[in-house]
């Protein structure tokens, strides 16, 4: 499939690619999160026809292989990614005006018609990376959580939080900005952990007891180190923040709180339920995105997004 690029964002991983910090060859193009519209489809392609609205997902799954049939889309063996490089199928990116899908039957979604290529955006990667982050173990209602760390991937995990109706919702951050708009997210309490230790704010707020549910967006060893002793016993860690960090984990600490920790990467085979929540308006992340370019200007978006510039959170690049 040929889709024609409505919009994309950029995203905190492709810094690594224009920085050089991750080597990439010359011209090649970056980008992973995107919607747009179907141009050309090729012969194999039954679900799909030009003109369809479309969710392009930051991976690729085959459909076919062992993994895919189990429904693990994201330890698919063809290992594609969009804009990554040679470690990872070497697609081209979708910051372009036209991105090629294969296997486009099993990876794009349509958008419904009621939601705009603006709502259904961070579909493709961060909000189902942070839906997914919520939902390793789903919530019960009443629960408490806490999620650390409020960039893109961290916010969207606030707002599908909210969805499970918690008692108290706990965002712990850096930066005041980013702060407030966890609260715009469905934030019930927020933590400043320049100004606080937060394990310790959410043991207090929680009397002494804990989090049901601890997101960690960051992966740094504080992080970390935080989440495992704010979380109840019997608790739950979602870790989803890419740490480059080799990081001690106390172990014995989890095994005395009887603590069960996951990570990983979304499989993006929620893409669909998230559409229909954006669809009926239970969900809506686009105040995430503050700040919008044109392709042409795109190195201004990455300079904005870099040095988190003008309180930027998500920048969204349009065709010229």
């Amino acid at each position: 499939m040929i889709v024609k690029v409505a919009a994309a964002s950029i995203c905190g991983s492709d810094l690594h690619f224009v920085t050089g910090e991750v080597p990439m060859t010359p011209n090649f193009i970056i980008g992973h999160e995107g919607v747009g519209i179907v141009d050309e489809v090729g012969p194999y392609v039954k679900n799909f026809k030009p003109g369809d609205r479309v969710v392009i997902p930051g991976g690729v799954a085959c459909g076919a292989c062992s993994e895919c049939r189990a429904g693990r889309y994201y330890a698919c063996e063809k290992d594609l990614m969009f804009g990554a490089g040679k470690n990872k199928g070497d697609l081209p990116g979708v910051q372009a005006e036209y991105v090629r899908i294969p296997y486009a039957d099993n990876n794009v979604v349509k958008i419904p018609d009621s939601v705009s290529f603006k709502q259904a955006l961070l579909v493709g990667d961060v909000l189902s990376t942070g839906y997914i982050g919520v939902t390793y173990r789903p919530p019960q209602p009443g629960d408490d959580i806490a999620v650390f760390g409020c960039g893109p991937v961290g916010l969207c995990a606030v707002a599908s939080a909210k969805l499970f109706s918690p008692a108290r919702l706990i965002a712990v951050d850096l930066e005041d900005y980013r702060l407030e708009m966890a609260l715009k997210m469905g934030a019930t309490h927020v933590i400043n952990a320049r100004e606080a230790r937060a394990a310790r704010e959410i043991r207090s707020l929680t009397g002494g007891v804990g989090v049901q549910l601890s997101i960690d967006a960051v992966a740094t060893p504080q992080t970390i180190d935080d989440c495992l002793a704010c979380t109840a016993k019997g608790g739950f860690i979602s870790m989803i923040g890419m740490s480059p960090f080799h990081v001690n984990v106390a172990l014995l600490k989890m095994f005395y709180k009887n603590l069960t920790l996951v990570s990983g990467y979304t499989s993006l085979h929620e893409m669909s339920r998230l559409l229909k929540l954006i669809e009926f308006g239970k969900i809506d992340v686009t105040p995430l995105i503050t700040h919008e370019v044109t392709l042409s200007n795109i190195l201004e978006g990455y300079r904005i997004f870099g040095e988190r510039l003008d309180n930027c959170i998500k920048v969204m690049v349009v065709p010229d």
